[in-house]
């Protein structure tokens, strides 16, 4: 090629007279340099970027950026879970309310309903307690009542009672107590001392001192009745504290046994019960049995197994024996 071939092809044809062929040639040129060019700083900068992100991800930075982006997914995850139960909760709350909503008239209605019935009732048994409790109805219920005390005060049968056949056949081993008995006198002069014998236990003073007294705290008595009876039920009674001498009855016997025997050496008795005196209650204590027997007996024994306090004695006052006389 000729220099000023050589001088256009440099000046990129601006030379006047330039070759088309000159210029087709830098074209090429152009278009070959250009991408190469790119591409190798594309390469570059990529080289660089990744060169940066793993310097970075191999930082503590970035993992302790990473852990708490992975924390917040969590809870964000946990707290649209509640927030749907929220959701699920309030609408089971509206329905619960609607419900109660519906029913409020109803109970209203059933209370105003109930309140009638009540005021009704009240009504009639405000009436009918006016009239049973009228002057002469209640002069019957003192009649009777006066009736009941006067028959024994209990108003049953006492088939143990003395005057009507009843006897003490045994004390067996229980020890007598003196100390403290009544003296007979004769124009004021002392006599002898009376002692607080069996048969009191089956009369009919209950006045303070007529009684039986024996020694410490347990004690036996066998009693014939007035002939065989099926026995119901058992009445012990002591004196009240109000004429108590000393204001108190700690000598009434506590626990105690009732047996049914056919004769006084009888060694398989039958047992009605085992029973307890509360002398903090009434004076005279009805016990029903607690075994009923097939037969009826004649002899019983009360054994008394405990006091309710005093140490060095224990007194029976009254003993009843309840039941239906056998009259074959």
């Amino acid at each position: 090629m000729s220099a000023r071939n050589t001088f256009c092809c440099v000046n990129a044809g601006n030379c006047p007279g330039t070759s088309t062929n000159c210029n087709r040639r830098f074209a090429w040129c152009t278009k070959l340099v250009k991408p190469f060019v790119f591409c190798v700083i594309t390469s570059m900068l990529a080289m660089s970027v990744s060169h940066l992100c793993d310097k970075y991800s191999a930082s503590a930075s970035f993992k302790m950026i990473k852990s708490d982006l992975g924390n917040l997914r969590t809870h964000l995850e946990t707290l649209s879970l509640e927030v749907k139960n929220v959701m699920e909760m309030r609408d089971e709350l509206k329905s619960k309310l609607k419900e109660v909503g519906n029913v409020i008239p109803k109970m209203s209605e059933a209370i105003l309903n109930l309140r009638n019935e009540v005021s009704e009732e009240m009504n009639l048994h405000t009436k009918n307690l006016l009239k049973a409790l009228s002057p002469e109805t209640v002069k019957n219920m003192v009649r009777n009542e006066l009736q009941t005390y006067d028959a024994d005060k209990t108003g049953r049968t006492d088939y143990a009672l003395e005057s009507s056949g009843g006897a003490i056949l045994s004390t067996r081993d229980t020890e007598p107590y003196s100390t403290g008995a009544p003296v007979l006198n004769l124009f004021g002069i002392p006599l002898c001392q009376q002692q607080n014998i069996p048969r009191a236990v089956i009369q009919t003073g209950v006045l303070p001192g007529e009684c039986w007294a024996f020694k410490g705290s347990r004690g036996s008595v066998v009693i014939r009745l007035l002939g065989q009876v099926h026995v119901s039920g058992i009445s012990l009674e002591h004196i009240s504290p109000l004429i108590s001498p000393t204001g108190e009855t700690a000598t009434a016997p506590r626990d105690f046994s009732i047996w049914g025997l056919t004769d006084l050496e009888d060694e398989k008795p039958f047992s009605f019960g085992t029973f307890t005196y509360d002398n903090t209650g009434p004076p005279l204590q009805y016990f029903e049995i607690q075994n009923r027997a097939k037969e009826a007996y004649e002899i019983i024994e009360l054994k008394v197994h405990s006091n309710s306090g005093n140490p060095e004695y224990t007194c029976i006052y009254r003993i009843r024996v309840h039941g239906t006389l056998n009259r074959k």
